[in-house]
């Protein structure tokens, strides 16, 4: 039998879904996971998302997506979690020269994996012709 007030939670659920996608510009399967696993979780960290990720009280959203793309890379992210920001970042009004930038600085600081990996999310948004970066290649 269903609980009392399940659907206000679950309509609930869904207009913060469609928030997140609207100020985010994006909306990963890791925020449904969070939202069925720990709701209240969910209510008390989209506070946080908003004060200091989404406003712009300090840096505007293009610098912190930048920001983000070069913390991403070097803690190892994969290119698809890379790639999402670096989408923001350009949505935000950065450049794909200043994306390859901060890929680079992240194999400065962060060594070859990070540099590897925001590279390869880099080729994905602007060589999707390219091999992947992780593809072996013979002599050209």
């Amino acid at each position: 039998m269903r609980k009392k007030g399940n659907s206000k939670v679950e309509k609930d659920k869904k207009d913060m879904a469609k928030k997140q996608l609207k100020t985010r510009g994006f909306r990963l399967a890791l925020h449904k996971v969070f939202a069925h696993a720990d709701w209240e979780f969910v209510k008390k960290f989209e506070e946080w998302v908003q004060y200091v990720y989404l406003s712009e009280r300090h840096l505007d959203r293009r610098t912190k997506e930048l920001l983000i793309v070069g913390i991403t890379a070097t803690h190892k992210s994969p290119p698809e979690h890379i790639e999402v920001h670096m989408r923001a970042a350009l949505a935000a009004g950065a450049t794909k020269e200043e994306l390859i930038v901060v890929a680079e600085l992240a194999g400065n600081w962060g060594g070859f994996v990070p540099r590897t990996n925001a590279v390869e999310a880099w080729r994905r948004i602007f060589a999707p012709e390219m091999p992947s970066v992780f593809t072996p290649l013979g002599a050209e």
